[in-house]
């Protein structure tokens, strides 16, 4: 368990907080071995999976930070890596897919960046500590020799639900052509694994790796720990994350119970008001509150306060498997 101690600890004023979202959304690709593309087969799988697609190759020449967060990139000309001499990189025009500007309507675009080797794994630091979902996690980001990037272009204007599906079935396609040994998803800072991660989409669990919950210990005693636990992945999308700071309960229960309150945000927006509470399975009335995170990333969540009460106004989330 990571000590809340070691985190950036955030300020608890709403109006402090940055947003969390992100304008191009990202994915990294780990492999054991430089990998192949078959443009032919990578076509015909992301046609089969996102409808007509133009896929065009460019040249891959700006270099970027490679530490730099996508959070912080907005020109699709940035690549967050030194590219190899002549490394080309592969553009999806998505045709079925339209984004509206002021002026005109263009489609949503996917980039896959040129191969690039590892090595550097600090950036895994946080996601492997947090884990708990895959064992193997350590073992697989130390086994990669190489790795490819994946982010949308011209797509934050999209609602939030199409642009996160499109963005899967992208990946689906991509999976189908070029298996890889793990996931990076830099929204969520989570390491998934590939069979994994097919398998929640065939099970229409949209968020199995757009969102990580996370457990820190913030203190108390050995007998009465003081802990909190939040997603992060939300906030990236546009909606609000979740965080329950709390004693004494059993932190499944809040896994829970997170879970379900950040699938209803996710499927409604931000429509919890402040006051408001959440029933859970046990009969638990959960107080919502908007606050600046607790922990890093910087972002606004809705914070869960496990309190008692007995107002009446309440919302039942859906329980979903972590």
């Amino acid at each position: 368990m990571t000590d809340i101690q070691n985190e950036e600890l955030k300020g608890n004023d709403k109006q402090d907080a940055p947003s969390g979202f992100h304008p191009v959304y990202m994915v990294e690709l780990l492999f054991d071995k430089c990998p192949e593309i078959n443009h032919v087969r990578l076509q015909e799988a992301l046609s089969r999976y996102t409808g007509q697609v133009r896929l065009t190759v460019k040249q891959q020449t700006a270099v970027t930070n490679s530490d730099k967060q996508p959070q912080e990139t907005n020109s699709q000309d940035e690549t967050h890596t030194a590219p190899e001499a002549n490394a080309e990189m592969l553009v999806f025009y998505h045709l079925d897919h339209k984004v509206s500007f002021q002026e005109g309507d263009i489609p949503a675009q996917t980039c896959m960046l040129a191969a690039t080797e590892m090595k550097d794994i600090s950036r895994f630091a946080g996601a492997l500590q947090q884990a708990w979902h895959w064992t193997e996690a350590e073992q697989a980001v130390r086994g990669a020799t190489h790795s490819i990037r994946i982010h949308d272009m011209f797509t934050a204007a999209m609602p939030r639900k199409q642009r996160l599906g499109l963005f899967q079935k992208t990946l689906q396609a991509v999976l189908e052509v070029l298996p890889c040994e793990a996931m990076y998803w830099y929204g969520s800072d989570k390491l998934v694994e590939p069979a994994a991660y097919k398998q929640s989409q065939e099970r229409e669990e949209h968020l199995y790796a757009a969102m990580n919950v996370r457990m820190y210990q913030a203190g108390g005693t050995e007998e009465q720990r003081e802990l909190v636990m939040d997603t992060v992945g939300l906030s990236a999308l546009g909606v609000p994350d979740v965080q329950c700071h709390f004693t004494g309960l059993d932190p499944d229960t809040v896994a829970q119970t997170l879970l379900g309150a950040a699938y209803y945000i996710f499927d409604q927006g931000d429509v919890l008001q402040d006051g408001q509470t959440l029933g859970s399975s046990g009969g638990r009335r959960w107080r919502c509150e908007h606050q600046a995170a607790l922990i890093a990333p910087g972002r606004y969540v809705i914070d869960l306060d496990p309190g008692n009460t007995n107002e009446d106004s309440s919302l039942e989330p859906a329980q979903h498997n972590r």
